[in-house]
């Protein structure tokens, strides 16, 4: 599953506790080992409105010891009768808290294989959970309601049909369907045939599926455009709503280059007929679905619309297809034994998407723009409530907040720093032996690093658990440095980086760090562990810069004389390694370990020719630091230094896309303008208006790369005559993506008032269901305290139109982003009387964040607040 591009955002889904009782607490337990799945049979008949459907399932499967009773999964489904192949009719029982159906037989079955054939009925809901319904306008001012399925992960397949739900209980599914006539029908196979009924209804068969888990079984029904090719054996193609078709053509192409790329690089060819990409109108809480052979996207991810779309939509679009193609090897073809090994699926699947990104793309400068990936995992895993890649899985909260930075980017920047130690070729032969091995069943971690200690020269198991098995970021010191005889000696030091008391205590990790001298073409690397001193020797003399390329999961601090050799020859180092040294610097200065001062100094420094990625790193610290100064009397002083400093950015890339202009020069460009709305610069201000207002008359003025900038800062600083001019677009557009772009830019708005109006849309027809989690996370970034008020007051209304795990995390993610502890107490209440055991995590993150950035608020601006004092003169009089 996919949660956003090149940089990740926003978590995912499922299940409420006390918001809905079916839900328990209690713990995440695998069904009886006496049977297992072999072969589904199911036939589904939604109902004309949609609201429900009936289905016929045959469950073969295989009795490994004597038992009287079968137990499968199953939740919300009204099971009317079931018997066996034989005859045997079984008395049916439920266990509503487990989501467990017992079927009892009067005598035990047999070791063997028997056929169970149940009756039963389902709902199909609003929210996107299950088999689920959307009402959707198309282009042409038609209406239309299509049927989908989102089945992942954990507990929501069995709202389809009765199975063993887990992922390590895999079985071939052939599913059909009746469907009105003239509707299409697709699913993970191909359609084997379509039938006409008496009724005038269609009946649509697939083809049998290869053995998969049960989260990824998939259908949707409606009307769809579509475009196609093919890809070696494979047919691809991208399904749309009706006349958006031709806006799938550059995901169709990613998905011809990812395919191609991944059939050589695991030695595998994919498996299926056919790779279909389906493209959901709207947006919610995640990207895509990995769903084998009919992948499923929400619109921004998945389509890109010449007239609009930015360079990063392009971008995101790419990755996030280059993501899900490469699930169809990890995750689909060879699965997590069990959601400890998450990452397995998830982490192998984001460095993937980046190296067939970066191989088809060298001109995105992919790592470069994926750092900031790697900082959001830091972030959480230098703070107490952080969790190791692989851990125990016991209950349905911990499965649901595994899909996070941590498993999908800290996976990744792990995987990355393990491949540059052990070589490219070692570690793919390690990847083929793995999915050969594997292919069709399920893995743990320990699996991957056997393979790899059979290719690697170097051993590298105790490297990959010490990264995989405990939490945290290590922290490399350089403790001196000296040259003698044309050598450097570095003595290096491995403690830990944390950001909270608790994430300081002391862990050991063997960390594979890489150093150079600066103009030396020569990388040393040296495994250094623990407190005890490693010396790191390097050809030459001069400056020396330790992990080359940020290709290490690790912060490194730079004693005073090397730090300042860099300082001095900052502007001469690779943009990689700038971002490295910027990000480094901001990261320590915000934990305490360095003065703010020497991470201002490098900021300062920047010029406006710097690359792109040193201004989005720019507009990134700035903007974090804004939002940490709110109340605070020094705060207009900050953001004069801040709209001076990125001006002159903006300025050197100028409003206009030049010819042979980078894709991330736009980029660049886009977040400057929106972040300088956002800090209230005039220039800004009036140009990003003008041009919004004069759109109507000379479309120009907002471009693709640059329209949904100028809305953003738009929407900012939106008082009430501009906000009724967003809403008033947002409410006559026929078009979803238009829409979500033009609300989420309103519900930017800092004005307190209007900001307020936003969150009391979410409670109308105004905001589509699957945006209200979206518009509210949005308006808490400026107004954390009223949106806390606002979610508390109406959580039941709103968790009817939400996503059942976002309804547990909503509160809690809305008061993380409060810049001090007072919403605190309120909230543990909140958790406390309405969410109950199921929201303990993510009230642990939301506490967690909340004191970290008390703590720079109270301890680290004041030291911002003095080297602006200090450096007045060097910015003050050029504004």
């Amino acid at each position: 599953m996919e949660k956003s591009a090149l940089a990740f955002v926003s978590l995912l889904f499922l299940l409420i506790a006390r918001a809905d009782a079916s839900i328990s607490g209690d713990g995440l337990e695998r069904l009886p080992a006496d049977t297992r799945p072999l072969h589904y049979l199911i036939s589904a008949h939604p109902n004309k409105d949609n609201t429900g459907f009936t289905a016929q399932a045959t469950l073969r499967f295989e009795v490994l010891k004597p038992t009287a009773q079968v137990v499968v999964h199953t939740r919300d489904l009204n099971i009317s009768k079931a018997r066996l192949k034989s005859g045997a009719t079984p008395k049916i029982g439920t266990d509503l808290a487990r989501h467990r159906t017992l079927f009892t037989f009067d005598k035990p079955l047999s070791k063997g294989q028997h056929e169970l054939q149940v009756e039963y009925t389902g709902s199909i809901a609003e929210n996107i959970e299950g088999v689920f319904r959307v009402d959707q306008q198309s282009p042409d001012g038609s209406r239309q309601q299509m049927l989908f399925t989102h089945l992942c992960c954990i507990g929501t397949a069995r709202k389809f049909a009765p199975l063993w739900d887990q992922p390590d209980l895999k079985a071939i599914f052939e599913l059909e369907l009746t469907i009105p006539a003239g509707l299409d029908a697709i699913s993970n196979m191909p359609v084997a045939r379509r039938d006409t009924l008496p009724s005038g209804e269609s009946k649509v068969r697939f083809e049998p599926s290869p053995r998969m888990s049960s989260y990824l079984l998939f259908f949707t029904v409606g009307r769809f455009d579509r475009v196609a090719s093919q890809a070696g054996s494979a047919e691809i193609a991208v399904y749309t709503q009706p006349g958006k078709a031709e806006q799938g053509r550059f995901a169709l192409q990613a998905t011809a280059d990812s395919l191609k790329l991944y059939n050589d690089y695991f030695g595998v060819d994919y498996p299926l007929k056919k790779l279909d990409n389906i493209a959901f109108p709207g947006a919610g809480s995640f990207g895509a679905m990995e769903n084998w052979g009919a992948i499923f996207y929400f619109e921004p991810y998945l389509l890109v619309d010449p007239n609009l779309a930015t360079q990063r939509d392009r971008q995101n679009v790419y990755v996030v297809v280059a993501h899900e193609v490469a699930h169809q090897w990890f995750g689909n073809l060879v699965t997590m034994q069990w959601w400890d090994d998450l990452w397995l699926n998830e982490g192998f699947a984001t460095w993937m998407a980046s190296k067939a990104t970066n191989h088809y793309k060298p001109e995105w400068n992919v790592w470069r723009m994926d750092a900031e990936s790697r900082e959001q995992a830091m972030r959480l895993d230098a703070r107490d409530s952080t969790h190791p890649i692989v851990r125990p899985v016991r209950t349905y909260e911990e499965a649901e907040l595994s899909f996070d930075e941590i498993t999908y980017q800290k996976g990744q920047q792990v995987i990355r720093m393990i491949e540059a130690y052990v070589g490219e070729d070692a570690f793919k032969n390690a990847i083929r032996a793995h999915i050969r091995k594997h292919a069709y069943g399920n893995a743990v971690t320990e699996d991957l690093w056997r393979e790899l200690e059979v290719t690697s020269p170097f051993p590298v198991a105790a490297i990959a658990r010490d990264f995989t098995v405990q939490e945290g970021v290590p922290l490399i010191d350089v403790i001196s440095s000296k040259c003698t005889g044309g050598k450097t000696t570095v003595s290096l030091r491995q403690g830990r980086f944390g950001l909270d008391a608790k994430s300081k205590q002391p862990k050991e990790w063997r960390v594979p760090v890489t150093g150079t001298v600066m103009g030396s073409n020569k990388v040393a690397r040296q495994v250094v562990r623990g407190a005890t001193t490693s010396e790191l020797t390097l050809e030459g003399c001069g400056p020396v810069k330790l992990n080359l390329g940020e290709a290490g999961y690790y912060r490194t601090r730079y004693d005073a004389a090397s730090f300042s050799q860099l300082d001095k020859s900052f502007a001469r180092l690779p943009p990689q390694d700038q971002l490295g040294l910027m990000n480094d610097g901001y990261n320590l200065a915000e934990g305490g370990y360095t003065p703010f001062g020497g991470y201002l100094n490098l900021a300062l420094k920047a010029p406006a020719s710097s690359d792109p990625v040193i201004w989005l790193h720019l507009t990134r610290s700035f903007a974090a630091l804004d939002k940490v100064y709110q109340g605070r009397p020094e705060h207009e002083q900050f953001r004069a230094f801040a709209r001076w400093k990125l001006s002159s950015a903006l300025q050197e890339l100028g409003w206009l896309q030049q010819d042979g202009e980078s894709a991330n020069a736009s980029i660049a460009r886009a977040e400057l303008v929106e972040l300088l709305g956002r800090l209230r610069d005039p220039a800004t201000e009036k140009e990003t208006l003008r041009r919004f207002r004069g759109a109507r008359a000379d479309p120009s003025l907002v471009s693709g790369g640059m329209r949904q900038a100028i809305i953003n800062a738009v929407g900012a600083t939106a008082d009430v005559t501009v906000l009724e001019e967003l809403l008033g677009l947002a409410a006559s557009t026929k078009d979803s993506a238009q829409r979500r772009v033009l609300l989420l830019a309103a519900a930017g708005v800092q004005d307190p008032a209007l900001a307020r109006r936003m969150l009391d849309l979410t409670l109308s027809e105004a905001v589509p269901a699957p945006l209200v989690g979206n518009i509210i996370q949005r308006v808490a970034e400026f107004h954390p305290t009223l949106t806390f008020d606002f979610v508390t007051s109406k959580y039941d209304a709103l968790a009817a139109r939400m996503e059942s795990f976002a309804r547990i995390t909503l509160a809690q993610e809305v008061a993380g982003r409060a810049v001090d502890l007072t919403l605190t107490p309120r909230l543990e209440k909140f958790v406390e009387e309405k969410i109950g055991d199921a929201g303990r995590e993510s009230l642990n993150r939301a506490r967690s964040t909340m004191t970290c950035r008390d703590e720079v608020r109270r301890e680290r601006l004041p030291q911002v607040d003095a080297w602006l004092r200090e450096h007045a003169s060097a910015w003050k009089v050029q504004q």
